[in-house]
C-alpha cells in the first residue's frame, strides 16, 4: 500500500465510527429491523427478480388451469413468493377477487419492508458523521500523552491523525455506503414491484378471459339444450 494511502487507514478510528454507528442504529430501530435491512442489502448482490422464470411458470400454470380447471390443476409455483401465493390463492378459491385482495396485502407488506430497510440505512447515514465527530473528540483527548517519557511529537501527531480520520470515515461511510444502499434498496424494490405487477396483471387477464370463454360456452350449451 502506498505511503499516502496507508496514512489514511487507521483501524482504531474506523472501529470507533463503524461500531458506534451500528450500535446507535440498532438502538434506534431494533435488531429485527436492522437484520432485515442487512438482508435487503445482501439481496442487492443477487440477480433480483427472475422475470423470465416467473413468466414461464405463470404461462404453464394458465395452460394447466385451462386444461384441467383450477381445482384439479397442479402447476409448479413461480419462484417469486408473492406470485406463488397469488397462484395458490386462485387454485384454492378460483376467484379473481381473492387474487386482488391477496395482491393488495402483499403490496402493502413489500412496501413496508422496502421502506423499513431503506430507513434503517438512512438512519445509519445520519449517525455515521455523528460518530465521526465523537471519534474526533476522542482523538483530541489523546493530545497529551499518558506516558510523559514517550515522544510527545509522535503522540500528538497520532492523536491529530485519529481525530481527522474519524470525521473522514464518518462522512465516507454515510455518503458512500449508507445513503447509496438506502437508495439502491428503494430502486430495486420499486423495479421488482413493477415487474411483479405486470406479470400479475397478465395472469389475471388470462384467467378472466378463460372464465369468460367458459361462461359463454356454458350459455351456448344451455341454449342448445333448450
Amino acid at each position: 500500500m502506498p505511503p499516502t494511502m496507508s496514512s489514511l487507514f487507521d483501524p482504531g478510528a474506523l472501529a470507533i465510527v463503524v461500531a458506534g454507528t451500528v450500535l446507535a442504529t440498532v438502538a434506534r430501530c431494533g435488531w429485527r429491523e436492522f437484520g432485515a435491512a442487512l438482508t435487503a442489502a445482501f439481496r442487492l448482490l443477487g440477480g433480483g427478480f427472475a422475470e423470465a422464470a416467473n413468466r414461464k411458470a405463470l404461462a404453464l400454470a394458465v395452460q394447466a388451469i385451462a386444461r384441467d380447471g383450477h381445482r384439479r390443476a397442479d402447476p409448479a409455483l413461480p419462484p417469486d413468493r408473492a406470485l406463488g401465493l397469488m397462484l395458490e390463492t386462485y387454485l384454492r378459491h378460483g376467484s379473481t377477487d381473492a387474487i386482488a385482495d391477496m395482491r393488495r396485502a402483499e403490496r402493502a407488506l413489500d412496501e413496508a419492508r422496502r421502506v423499513g430497510a431503506a430507513q434503517v440505512f438512512g438512519w445509519a447515514g445520519e449517525l455515521a458523521p455523528v460518530f465521526g465527530l465523537i471519534g474526533t473528540l476522542y482523538g483530541l483527548t489523546q493530545l497529551v500523552p499518558a506516558n510523559t517519557a514517550a515522544n510527545p511529537t509522535a503522540a500528538i501527531m497520532g492523536a491529530v491523525s485519529t481525530a481527522v480520520l474519524t470525521s473522514l470515515y464518518g462522512a465516507l461511510i454515510a455518503h458512500l455506503v449508507c445513503h447509496p444502499l438506502a437508495s439502491a434498496i428503494e430502486r430495486r424494490g420499486l423495479a421488482e414491484e413493477r415487474a411483479r405487477e405486470a406479470l400479475a396483471d397478465w395472469f389475471a387477464a388470462q384467467i378472466t378471459q378463460k372464465d369468460a370463454a367458459a361462461a359463454a360456452g356454458h350459455r351456448a350449451h344451455l341454449r342448445g339444450v333448450a
